[in-house]
């Protein structure tokens, strides 16, 4: 009895070892990371920066040291990891926009709507994104801060596609109101910062179906009752 129990548990021992020898082997090394997002970015640049995880294990794969090692990228927002078994790693990734910019000291500084600078240009470069101007700001770890009151329009631009700040040329901040310039000139009158996801919306509205070039100013004060004025 002694030897049939002997054999058994052999036999167990060994079906443990393999699985184990199994676990740990080359097949679950990594061998390719790939990455999905909407935007297109340098994906080799990533790749570099993550050399540390090819060939480790898939099934031990610390997915929070790779966000992190990941997010250290200004362009990046956010990170989702999927484990595709046996070695494949699928990164999707959210992707930071710039939604205007600022001069400082000869420089245009385009950030996103969290104060991420992404790029800094020179004062001749053609940015087509909306210029901030008599808006407060301080820089603070890398990043552009504005006031409470003034963050708000970034956070509804970010909200809109690119296309539609490319129409943009800037936003004025004067006395508690907000006012803005098409690229062709023409004024825009927001008001006060209320209802201002809205006011863009219906500003928004009215450039797809009116050409930008009939339109001399807009006022969306009242947002019930916008008022155009055509040339």
């Amino acid at each position: 009895m002694e030897k049939k129990y002997q054999f058994i548990f052999m036999i167990i021992l060994f079906i443990f070892l393999t699985f184990l020898s199994f676990l740990f082997s080359p097949f679950f090394h990594i061998r390719n990371f790939i990455f999905h997002s909407r935007d297109n970015f340098n994906k080799n640049n990533l790749r570099k920066s993550i050399n540390q995880f090819y060939g480790n294990n898939l099934l031990f794969l610390d997915e929070e040291e790779l966000k992190v090692k990941l997010l250290e990228h200004n362009l990046i927002s956010e990170v989702k990891i999927e484990k595709n078994f046996p070695s494949k790693v699928h990164i999707i990734i959210e992707t930071r926009k710039g939604v205007a910019w600022i001069n400082n000291n000869g420089q245009k500084f385009i950030f996103s709507a969290d104060g991420i600078i992404i790029e800094q240009k020179k004062n001749n470069f053609n940015v087509d994104l909306p210029k901030l101007e008599g808006f407060a700001y301080y820089f603070e770890d890398d990043k552009i801060k504005l006031p409470l009151a003034s963050q708000a329009i970034l956070d509804v631009l970010n909200k809109f596609e690119i296309e539609f700040l490319a129409k943009m040329k800037k936003i004025t901040y004067q006395d508690n109101v907000f006012k803005l310039y098409l690229s062709n000139g023409s004024g825009v009158n927001l008001g006060q910062g209320t209802k201002l996801e809205e006011k863009f919306a219906i500003l928004n509205s009215i450039l797809n179906k009116q050409e930008e070039n009939k339109i001399d100013y807009i006022n969306l004060q009242v947002i019930k009752h916008p008022v155009i004025k055509l040339k």
